[in-house]
């Protein structure tokens, strides 16, 4: 798998000093602004990407891969993409690690693609008072959606109305020695 996190920068100006930004609308349609311009990125070299809430302020994005390449090569092949990203639209992307320098921005954190590095898992409740959920979501949902939507009390009824949205995950991959040709 490769794996895009995607953190808004943007601050509500309700935060302490050095707090991590909080949730706002602004700063989460930004995120999702910058994950439709990854899509299509990703569509363009036919590579199939899976979207879900974080549970919190961001998005991560999934691109299901053949497992015949090692994590320095995906963690390569991801912080390429973002770079490209970064630099077609360096007023709103960054991939600075330093947090001072990201304000303003959609940190896009390529350094998930290592080993035993984690990210919240689908379905998975995050530790927060309003009990979010991390929701797979479909990519026509996403415009629609905000991290809100999806608690501990209403995901089941969405996984028995909707079914996983992931479910088809295993059979997206693709073998980026074909597409890529590495």
């Amino acid at each position: 798998m490769i794996k895009f996190d995607l953190d808004p920068y943007l601050y509500s100006g309700k935060e302490k000093e050095g707090d991590e930004p909080e949730l706002h609308k602004e700063g989460f349609e930004m995120c999702k602004t910058v994950a439709f311009w990854l899509k299509g990125l990703l569509d363009s070299l036919k590579l199939n990407s899976f979207v879900k809430t974080t549970g919190k302020t961001g998005l991560h994005i999934f691109v299901p891969i053949v497992r015949n390449v090692d994590y320095d090569a995906v963690k390569e092949i991801s912080e390429t993409f973002c770079r490209s990203l970064e630099r077609d639209h360096f007023k709103e992307i960054t991939t600075e690690w330093s947090t001072k320098k990201r304000t303003g921005k959609i940190f896009m954190d390529y350094n998930m693609n290592v080993r035993a590095k984690t990210l919240n898992s689908p379905y998975s409740a995050r530790a927060l008072p309003n009990q979010a959920v991390s929701m797979p979501v479909t990519w026509e949902e996403l415009p629609k959606v905000y991290p809100n939507d999806f608690t501990m009390s209403n995901a089941p009824d969405r996984l028995k109305k909707k079914g996983d949205v992931w479910a088809s995950i295993n059979d997206a991959k693709r073998d980026l020695h074909v597409v890529l040709g590495i």
